[in-house]
């Protein structure tokens, strides 16, 4: 899974712009597929986690690794071997992890509501997929530098590839 986050680290001082650099992240789940007349429904759970990058206003470099539950609704057709799908992501934010040293104060926004598109291989039980994956709604982290005392958040519209690799049991 490849982030090519747009972020934006702001503080009182200043806001700072920040985007992924091709920061590779993982999930995994389960799915299922219900199979309609010419469309089908893959439902999926799946657990996330992947990181972003700052810089502080005192040229610290730190990252956060964000952790959480997605869950896909894909709706899609197929063609022959190939499946084209598309649908909502519902996402719940687990918990931040902050390399910056002394924080206090942390918060973060829990719930996300995003979309994606795909294109996939099937070929018997082995399923290759491709997809994109965009936020609808922003999410962000609140967090305090205890000894520099500033205050920090951060926005986020999580841009993700994804590139999965499923196998159907009977």
């Amino acid at each position: 899974m490849y982030s090519g986050e747009s972020g934006m680290l702001k503080s009182a001082e200043a806001t700072y712009k920040s985007k992924g650099s091709a920061n590779i992240g993982w999930q995994a789940g389960l799915t299922g597929r219900i199979d309609l007349a010419v469309i089908y429904i893959e439902p999926e759970i799946l657990y996330t986690s992947f990181k972003d990058e700052y810089l502080t206003l005192q040229n610290q470099e730190f990252s956060i690794t964000k952790n959480r539950v997605d869950i896909p609704i894909n709706v899609g057709m197929n063609f022959s071997f190939l499946r084209l799908h598309a649908g909502p992501v519902f996402t719940y934010y687990l918990d931040d992890k902050n390399t910056l040293k002394d924080i206090v104060n942390a918060k973060q926004d829990n719930f996300n509501l995003g979309a994606q598109i795909g294109l996939g291989v099937q070929l018997d039980q082995l399923y290759l997929n491709a997809r994109y994956e965009m936020s609808i709604t922003k999410t962000g982290s609140a967090f305090e530098d205890a000894i520099s005392n500033t205050t920090y958040n951060t926005e986020n519209r999580p841009h993700l590839l994804n590139v999965s690799l499923t196998y159907y049991f009977n």
